[in-house]
């Protein structure tokens, strides 16, 4: 009974001594864990290194390209499209007839036209017969030359020779569309006034027009534009406009050509905003006043087709930074409004807060002015899932 007893408190003496070998080598395994870990935490900061590089602060404007000069063509007289020369894309010089415009008069108008005229006629005719009494006179010196009445005479034949003239090629365009002064002809044939494109077309033949003489606006029959002088224009944001210079530098995209980016200049910014921009984003809606601007210059390649409307873009360059050092935006912390980078050391949180000054910034990277130097490293705070106490 005694061996036995002393059988079993050996044995849980045994238990005892395993159990508590157990726990001291756990222990000491996690200590040792805890201490490795804790180093590699340290010397395995995220980290990047300041370098020399430029920055670009852009504004960007969206808007087309069109011609630099375009004219809409418009009759003079009311009428009917009879005949059409042109049609879109053709190249036409100074002087090109473009439509032919046919009066189309009502009766009425055409009979009191012919009315006037006829009267015209009339006064001329009993002018010449007054002169014509007063010219015997004269040749029977019953009368001076310098008689008054005689005089008067004459003025009213020139009078109403230049009145019967006005109301006969008022009568002829009236009817026929054609008329004459001297030597010059007076047609409702509409011709070309710059050499240029044509770019669109807005009239068939037989359609009704109104002339720029109507109260009504007149009709617009097309348009020409010199194709060989192209330009941008577009809006850019009021925030962006008030940095603006003309002459500056603009990189202009087209959407057709994507890949290929042509220089300009810009040429005009807009004294008075003439849009609201709207700007829509997850959680608001804001609205800013847009400024037309005008980029010049433009130096489109040879071997590319231009045509007007294409949509495109324009990146304005407002400042830049070269040979400045530079380091990304996502690296800096704020410790309330002065920004600082982590510079790693050997004290216990590996790392120390340094303050720096910043320059120029393009929303992606940032120069510093002061308080880091080209080729010093610094901790990337956005790789670390948290920012340790300093």
């Amino acid at each position: 009974m005694d061996h036995s007893l002393a059988f079993h408190m050996a044995h849980i003496l045994k238990k005892r001594l395993l159990i508590i070998v157990l726990l001291s080598a756990s222990v000491a395994g996690v200590g040792y864990y805890n201490t490795i870990f804790s180093s590699n935490q340290k010397n395995e900061l995220p980290s990047i290194t300041a370098a020399l590089g430029s920055i670009e602060k852009q504004a960007i404007a969206v808007g087309q390209i069109v011609p630099a000069h375009s004219i809409s063509i418009k009759s003079q007289i009311d009428g009917i499209v009879g005949e059409i020369y042109h049609q879109v894309g053709d190249v036409v010089t100074a002087g090109t007839p473009l439509i032919k415009v046919r009066p189309n008069p009502t009766p009425a108008a055409l009979t009191q036209a012919n009315t006037e005229l006829m009267r015209s006629e009339a006064a001329l005719e009993s002018a010449q017969q007054k002169l014509d009494n007063l010219k015997q006179l004269v040749s029977q010196d019953i009368i001076p030359t310098n008689y008054g009445e005689y005089i008067q005479a004459k003025s009213d034949v020139k009078s109403n020779l230049a009145d019967v003239q006005q109301k006969k090629q008022n009568f002829d365009l009236i009817r026929s569309g054609e008329s004459s002064v001297g030597n010059s002809k007076l047609t409702s044939t509409i011709i070309s006034p710059i050499d240029g494109t044509i770019l669109n077309l807005k009239v068939e033949v037989g359609e009704p027009i109104t002339s720029t003489e109507s109260r009504q606006a007149a009709t617009e029959m097309m348009s020409i534009a010199d194709m060989k002088n192209m330009i941008f224009k577009g809006s850019i944001s009021e925030h962006d406009a008030a940095q603006l210079q003309v002459g500056t530098s603009v990189n202009v995209t087209l959407a057709p050509y994507p890949g290929m980016v042509m220089k300009g200049t810009l040429s005009k910014v807009a004294v008075q905003s003439e849009a609201l921009n709207a700007t829509t984003t997850s959680s608001s809606r804001s609205f800013d006043n847009g400024f037309k601007v005008e980029v010049g210059n433009i130096q489109f390649p040879q071997d590319i087709t231009i045509r007007s409307g294409f949509s495109a873009t324009a990146k304005i360059i407002l400042k830049q930074a070269t040979d400045v050092v530079t380091i990304p935006e996502r690296v800096l912390n704020f410790n309330g409004e002065d920004p600082e980078v982590w510079i790693a050391d050997e004290s216990k949180t590996g790392y120390s807060p340094r303050k720096v000054t910043l320059g120029l910034s393009d929303g992606i990277t940032v120069e510093v002015l002061s308080g880091l130097e080209n080729g010093e490293n610094i901790i990337d705070v956005s790789m670390m899932m948290g920012q340790p106490d300093a």
